[in-house]
């Protein structure tokens, strides 16, 4: 183990005397281009690829560009991190891409019979990263393509004149993938994130098989036009009715009550976006039959509704019984409530897929 120990010691070691090398011809070479007026010797240099912000907890604000043009702005709120000022983001997304700013490291320079191609690269598939603490931007920079051995990452701060390999020590790959500009991949997959207490009754419909639907109510079914029964975390509160508004018998009344509280964290596995094959189908897909619609009134007025359509399998799926699927056992296509397509999992939605006689009692 000390063996090792000293090795990795040893290794890194001339990692840095070779790299400090470097930095020292390259320090000479751009004095001698601009007679020393942009770069004052390994100072200059050096702030040329200080990437990092170590203290990654004082960054307020990201804001990532690209060529096509598209953007996203990440802040920082009292509550959590949140994207265009509206939706609350991911959260491993964000402790992702905060890793990434916090341990960028320089790997190589980059020779200069290489930085025409790289800077060319970068200005069509470049992402432009502005990284802010309080209202001071402290970090602008361009994360460029992946290197030839698909080990780092090309990164140029904006203005300066070389651009620069760079990477996180213990992870193999490039860091480009973790700086996309699409909104809604920044966003947070929870569908409605509502509690018991801001729902009114929830209703599913089965196009294709009516009699399977279900509502499930809030409401005082003695009096359907008065105030909600409350609490809301009262399983007891919670009826099931028929198309007369008439209680249904159930088998397991606590059931219910899962159904609505699984509304609070239910999520959806992907968004689906134009650069994607299937986005060009979108309208098609969302034109067909529904699989099963669910619909979420609140106690504010409001009516959420998903829509979910099935999906073909990727290849040839087969049932246990060597029937061939038709159709993805396992996931649909979605359209959210705000209109946006997606993919969500049956075993997400297990609680919900569930037809009405699986909760009533048998007669």
């Amino acid at each position: 183990m000390q063996h090792c120990y000293l090795t990795s010691y040893v290794e890194e070691n001339m990692r840095i005397r070779n790299l400090v090398s470097s930095v020292l011809l390259t320090s000479v070479f751009l004095t001698a281009c601009t007679g020393g007026e942009q770069s004052n010797g390994l100072e200059a240099l050096k702030a040329q690829y200080d990437f990092a912000v170590p203290d990654t907890s004082s960054i307020t604000k990201v804001v990532i560009r690209d060529k096509k043009p598209s953007s996203v702005t990440l802040e920082r709120t009292p509550t959590g991190w949140v994207v265009d000022s509206v939706h609350p983001a991911r959260k491993d997304a964000i402790e992702v891409l905060l890793k990434t700013l916090g341990e960028v490291r320089l790997k190589n320079f980059v020779t200069e019979s290489a930085v025409p191609e790289i800077e060319q690269r970068m200005e069509v598939y470049g992402k432009w990263v502005e990284i802010f603490v309080g209202e001071e931007r402290v970090k602008h920079y361009i994360v460029g393509t992946e290197t030839p051995d698909m080990l780092g990452t090309y990164y140029k701060m904006v203005g300066a004149e070389l651009p620069f390999s760079v990477y996180i020590q213990g992870f193999n790959g490039y860091l480009s993938t973790r700086f996309f500009t699409e909104s809604t991949l920044w966003r947070d997959r929870t569908i409605f994130g509502l509690a018991p207490a801001a729902i009114k009754n929830i209703e599913m419909v089965l196009p294709q098989d009516p009699s399977g639907g279900w509502v499930i109510t809030r409401q005082n079914l003695e009096q359907p036009d008065g105030p909600l029964l409350d609490p809301a975390s009262a399983p007891e509160h919670w009826s099931m009715v028929d198309e007369k508004f008439k209680a249904v018998p159930l088998n397991d009344p606590l059931a219910l009550f899962t159904v609505v509280k699984s509304l609070q964290t239910l999520k959806y596995e992907g968004a689906i976006i134009p650069t994607d094959n299937v986005w060009a189908k979108k309208d098609s897909i969302f034109a067909s039959t529904p699989a099963f619609e669910l619909f979420v009134h609140t106690v504010d007025g409001q009516q959420l509704r998903t829509r979910a359509y099935y999906k073909k399998p990727e290849g040839q799926q087969q049932a246990a019984d060597g029937t061939v699927h038709v159709w993805d056992p396992d996931r649909f296509y979605a359209e959210l409530p705000d209109g946006r397509m997606v993919l969500i999992q049956r075993y997400g939605w297990r609680n919900l897929l569930k037809l009405r006689w699986d909760f009533a009692e048998v007669q």
